[in-house]
């Protein structure tokens, strides 16, 4: 075999394309694993909040004389930083008025979404404003998307605007209650 000066390294040089390309094939595939395990947590995290949302909405379909309970003891549980503590009386082991009932449903919704890293809320439906019955709607969010509440009002605009299109890169979910 005549080896020419000139040709000396080239299979090198061709070992060392040959690594590129398969070190680009394998960036490529972690990349997209990656992301097959961000879309995998987000869909636990929505089949978990509509969980939480779904139980809520049927103990109040359940409570149909505390309806309008509902939303100040949703929202009296919003801006939580810590695990509730059980509202007095506790009405899984004691007789409660539907008052009382619709508190703790609120607490039992929020503790649930509390211990999986997710907040509650809930607020007139977008697009309602001048609605003769306002819907009302449950709000679940986690990751960086936050909601806040008082007594009286939501604020959901980083969810969603006020007509029900939901923020782009937010991490929540909706819901219509009644």
């Amino acid at each position: 075999m005549i080896i020419h000066k000139n040709q000396k390294g080239v299979g090198l040089i061709e070992v060392l394309v040959a690594l590129l390309l398969l070190a680009v094939g394998v960036l490529g595939y972690s990349i997209l694993q990656i992301r097959a395990v961000d879309a995998s947590s987000e869909a636990l995290s929505r089949s978990q909040g509509m969980l939480i949302l779904r139980t809520l909405a049927e103990n109040m379909r359940a409570n149909s004389a505390a309806q309008t309970n509902y939303p100040a003891a949703v929202r009296g549980f919003t801006n939580i930083s810590s695990a509730p503590t059980t509202p007095t009386p506790s009405c899984s082991n004691s007789v409660c008025t539907p008052a009382q009932m619709a508190n703790f449903d609120a607490f039992m919704a929020a503790r649930s979404a509390f211990d999986i890293g997710m907040n509650i809320t809930m607020a007139d439906c977008p697009g309602v404003s001048s609605a003769p019955i306002r819907r009302q709607c449950l709000f679940v969010a986690w990751g960086g998307t936050t909601l806040s509440a008082t007594n009286t009002a939501a604020d959901v605009s980083r969810c969603m605007n006020t007509s029900g299109v939901y923020i782009n890169g937010s991490n929540c979910l909706m819901m219509e209650a009644y």
